[in-house]
């Protein structure tokens, strides 16, 4: 008798067989024989691990206050007992106490600052992040959205016992509003929707607007293994959500919403990318989609770019001195290096799972994105910087370089301990 995996792998290969080219793409995006390397960094103080940042799945750069923005975890081994986007279920007890955070890093100092949070009193199981200005406000102060999954104790009959309850994820986007300088995070609300199923990401249009990535269809079994694995299953969503109140306390009121884009496999992380763009990165296909919003608000694809690992939160680095000889602008993708690994590491805290962070030309006024080229910006065997889910880069002033063209990479991993500051001459990627 077929164990489930050898039946799964079974029928994978029969629906692959008349797409050779497509397989040998899908064995290379999952890095089945790929060795873990590590980019070789001269300089010791070219590389910075950044102090109480354990576990921050996402980070956002916000230009007008020139601070970055990070959703953590409070506690290393409690990732490994719960976390829905891997469907992790193991311990909702652990889940149900979880105190994540968020956090302010000065890209200057690699000082962390931790948001003291006000109205909130969890449980916080963060994932996705987006941030964007208050307008409205004599104070600089932005807002700030994150994924939470807490679990669903609806149905787990010891309120106190909690680990042999067999719970879901009650999935939700928090809203929090931060005056710029101070050490709080004030909640405005939570939100609910049954379209926002397995939230992953967040892409903020206004504080009362946002999309939101469901990257499965399944919470978990062997459908959702299927619909990791198999490209064909095209059933993730991406959801545009409109909130008539920033004060209500019912999650679920004052909420509407509908898709913006489906059709597409394993919509994942989402991002801002040259004026006009929407990013969305399909994790498990390593396909980086570039999208416009229309008037109604639906995402429309006009371009894809492929690299060869899976990848997760993309972001867009626009050159702010670049001139007509060079133009360092463009893509940044965080990914994994052996995804096929992922089954056996999950759950491991002493498991290394292998980074690649990528970088795709694509300055201001060039055509089709997808005929830029991936360049391998930075790598790590998993020591450094463990499941690497999202990297921004900021630019350095020529003037402090000899007129140089260097840039700080700040990469995290929703499995690393820290987040990591890399020192990179863009002169030799760009």
């Amino acid at each position: 008798m077929f164990s489930k995996s050898a039946f799964l792998v079974l029928v994978l290969s029969v629906l692959c067989l008349p797409y050779t080219r497509s397989l040998v793409r899908f064995v290379r995006v999952l890095g089945f024989f790929r060795e873990k390397n590590n980019t070789i960094v001269q300089d010791p103080s070219h590389l910075i691990f950044i102090n109480d940042t354990i576990q921050c799945e996402d980070i956002h750069f916000e230009e007008k206050s020139g601070r970055l923005f990070l959703a953590c975890e409070d506690s290393y081994e409690g990732r490994f007992e719960w976390f829905p986007p891997l469907a992790n279920f193991h311990d909702p007890s652990l889940a149900a106490k979880s105190t994540g955070s968020i956090h302010v890093v000065d890209p200057e100092s690699k000082q962390s600052q931790r948001l003291k949070f006000v109205n909130f009193r969890g449980p916080f199981n963060t994932h996705g992040i987006d941030v964007i200005p208050d307008h409205d406000s004599a104070e600089a102060a932005v807002y700030i959205f994150a994924v939470n999954h807490p679990p669903d104790l609806a149905d787990c009959p010891d309120a106190v016992n909690l680990k042999g309850c067999k719970a879901n994820a009650a999935s939700r986007v928090e809203i929090f509003h931060h005056v710029i300088g101070s050490d709080a995070a004030t909640h405005l609300r939570s939100v609910q929707h049954p379209l926002i199923s397995t939230p992953n990401d967040i892409l903020a249009q206004s504080p009362h607007s946002f999309y939101v990535t469901n990257d499965h269809y399944y919470k978990e079994g062997a459908l959702r293994f299927l619909e990791m694995l198999y490209w064909g299953a095209k059933w993730s969503t991406t959801v545009f959500v409109e909130l008539d109140s920033l004060t209500s306390t019912n999650p679920t009121a004052d909420v509407k919403a509908r898709v913006a884009a489906s059709g597409i496999h394993n919509q994942n992380g989402l991002g801002r990318g040259r004026p006009g763009e929407i990013l969305i990165g399909c994790a498990g296909s390593g396909v980086l989609k570039v999208g416009k919003a229309s008037s109604d608000p639906a995402i429309q694809i006009v371009s894809s770019i492929k690299v060869d690992s899976t990848i997760d939160n993309p972001s867009y680095f626009l050159d702010p001195y670049a001139n007509s000889t060079f133009d360092a602008s463009g893509y940044i993708l965080a990914g994994l290096s052996r995804a096929a690994d992922l089954p056996k590491t999950t759950t491991d805290p002493n498991g290394t799972d292998g980074s690649m962070v990528w970088y795709i030309p694509s300055r201001q006024g060039d055509a089709e994105s997808s005929t830029m080229s991936p360049r391998l910006l930075f790598e790590d065997d998993g020591e450094r910087i463990r499941f690497a889910t999202a990297a921004v880069m900021i630019v350095i002033d020529p003037k402090l370089e000899h007129g140089q063209r260097w840039a700080w990479l700040f990469v995290t991993g929703a499995f690393a301990k820290s987040v990591l500051a890399v020192k990179i001459n863009l002169e030799n990627v760009a």
